[in-house]
This record gives structure tokens, C-alpha cells and sequence, in this order.
């Protein structure tokens, strides 16, 4: 499967097959997995699967804790994920990286701002039931999935803040966050020091999805050259997404989301998308494997916008 199906076209796919960032690893399986269903053939655009990266050791191979002892596996994933980011946009394509867990979104976004010399300039989106931006000193797990936020903006171990350059990729003021529900405290002062705007569930609720993507999408582009979306499907009510890392209860609806993530297809200036968390193992009748399907439909760019988009 590493040597990718070719397809002339525009969007290029990159399976990030590493759970170690995790506590429960079976998020490794989910390129290979989304992979193999054969869901991507029902989309109705070109695409191509790039490569699907795997870490050096597997987490089936080798048994190890949250924490300091699973930082080689990660940082290595990340740089290779950055430069396979890199390379697809340097073709003038649309990378769409899927995981594993979310520690890739270090190595994402570092390739994309790298790649595009916007470093600073792109804005991002996180849609998550999670924050994810402790630090090791804020986190209760040691587990990296919780961090990678906060490596983007620049705190966090020094191999994953400065993955192809040094410096943080991203300035607070260009991201916002999308469903939150589950954090501590740490990662949150962090974020609000910072100056990070946080739509929680509960605001999400009260306002309509809709209204929110509407207003963070102006927000991410206001002073940026670009921006980007990484969506954890955990920010998703496990009745829609059963097969994640992480549930949390109270998610966001599927069936009001997808409506708003359209506007998507019309926006030149979305660079990149990323989607994390599909664990296999926990899915319930494909409920998981068609929603990341719904996803794609909705979001990819079509082909009309992929001749307009500067990459």
C-alpha cells in the first residue's frame, strides 16, 4: 500500500498509522482501515492514496507507557508527515493526511506552513471534543495526543515545536477551537492567556453549528494566507462517531454540521484538511468509516476550485 494508487488528479491522500501518541493505540489501524473499505472510490472527485507512513516500531510490537519513552516514535512520524505534506503541495495538489491520533497535526501544519511560507500566516481550525494543548507539565496522561495545540503555538518539547523549522507554526490569534467539552484546567489557561478563541459544545448548542463555522471561518482568514482544518472525530456524539480514541457524550450532530462544511468546497484559500482518531476497532456498523466519507463529500475541494487554489 505504500507505493499509493495513482490517479490523475488533485487530492492526495497520506495515512499517518501511528496510535503513540495515544493510550489506547488502535487509532494506528485507521489509514489502513479507511484504506482498505473502499469508501474512497464513492467520491466524486480525483484522487490518489500518497502513502500511508508507519512508525518504526508498532504498538502491537512494543509495549510502552504515556510519556518521554514514545517521543522518538512520534517526532519521527511528524517530521516524515511534514515533508510528505510538503511534497504533495509542491505538486500543486490538496493533501488530506488521516490518522492515528492527533499528535500528527504537528507534523501537518509545521509541513503546510514549511511548505507555503505562511508560517505564522495560516489559520486553523480545530474542531475536537479536546483542547489538546497541554503540556507534559499540565498533562495527567504523558500522553502526546493532548499536546499537539500547544506544540503548534510554540510550548512543548522542542523536537515537536520546531519540527522543520524552529519557532511556533501558528499564532493564537488564527485558530480557533470548535465542540470542546473535555479539558483541564492547565491546557485552558494556557489557551486563554494565549488568547485562543474556544467555541465549547455548550456555546455550539446554544448558537447552531452553523453560525459558529461561519464565524470562526472569517475569523481564521482575517490576516492569514491560508488556512486549514483538522477535525477529531471525537468531536463528533459518539452516537454518529463510535469508532474513536477518546468518546466524549454530548458531540456535535452530524446532520447539522456536514450542511455547514460545504461552504468549504467553494473556499480557494483552504490549503489542507486533516481527520484523526478512527479507531476501527470501536466502530458499529460503519457508523465511523461513513461519517469520515460524509466528511470528504463535504469538505473536499471540487474541481472548479482546485484550478483556483494557490498551492
Amino acid at each position: 500500500m505504500n507505493q499509493g494508487i495513482k490517479v490523475s488528479g488533485c487530492i492526495s491522500f497520506i495515512g499517518f498509522a501511528s496510535g503513540w501518541g495515544a493510550q489506547v493505540r488502535a487509532t494506528e489501524q485507521g489509514p489502513d482501515a479507511l484504506y482498505k473499505s473502499g469508501i474512497l472510490s464513492t467520491l466524486p472527485v480525483s484522487w490518489e492514496w500518497k502513502e500511508t507512513l508507519f512508525p518504526l516500531k508498532s504498538a502491537q510490537d512494543l509495549h510502552l507507557p504515556s510519556g518521554k519513552e514514545t517521543l522518538p516514535y512520534i517526532e519521527d512520524m511528524c517530521k516524515r508527515t511534514a515533508l510528505s505534506v510538503g511534497e504533495v503541495l509542491q505538486r500543486h495538489h490538496f493533501p488530506v493526511v488521516i490518522g492515528g491520533d492527533h499528535t500528527v497535526a504537528a507534523g501537518t501544519w509545521a509541513g503546510v506552513a514549511f511548505s507555503l511560507k505562511n508560517k505564522q500566516k495560516l489559520g486553523l481550525i480545530w474542531i475536537d471534543a479536546h483542547m489538546d494543548a497541554h503540556t507534559m507539565e499540565t498533562s495527567p496522561s504523558k500522553a502526546y495526543h493532548g499536546m499537539p495545540l500547544a506544540d503548534l503555538l510554540g510550548y512543548g518539547d522542542s523536537s515537536l515545536v520546531n519540527i522543520l523549522e524552529n519557532g511556533p507554526v501558528l499564532n493564537p490569534q488564527h485558530v480557533c477551537l470548535i465542540g470542546v467539552r473535555s479539558y483541564e484546567e492547565g491546557e485552558a489557561a494556557l489557551l486563554k492567556r494565549l488568547g485562543v478563541r474556544v467555541y465549547y459544545m455548550s456555546e455550539v448548542q446554544e448558537r447552531g453549528f452553523d453560525t459558529v463555522f461561519q464565524e470562526a471561518l472569517h475569523h481564521v482568514k482575517q490576516g492569514t494566507t491560508g488556512f486549514g482544518v483538522t477535525i477529531d472525530l471525537d468531536a463528533f456524539d459518539p452516537e454518529d462517531a463510535p469508532g474513536v480514541g477518546t468518546p466524549e457524550s454530548q458531540g456535535l450532530k452530524a446532520q447539522e454540521a456536514l450542511p455547514a462544511l460545504t461552504i468549504l468546497q467553494r473556499d480557494p484559500d483552504l490549503k489542507a484538511l486533516e481527520i484523526v482518531e478512527y479507531n476501527p476497532e470501536r466502530d458499529r456498523g460503519g457508523k465511523t468509516l461513513s461519517l469520515i466519507r460524509d466528511l470528504l463529500i463535504n469538505i473536499l475541494p471540487n474541481s472548479e476550485i482546485m484550478q483556483k487554489i494557490d498551492i
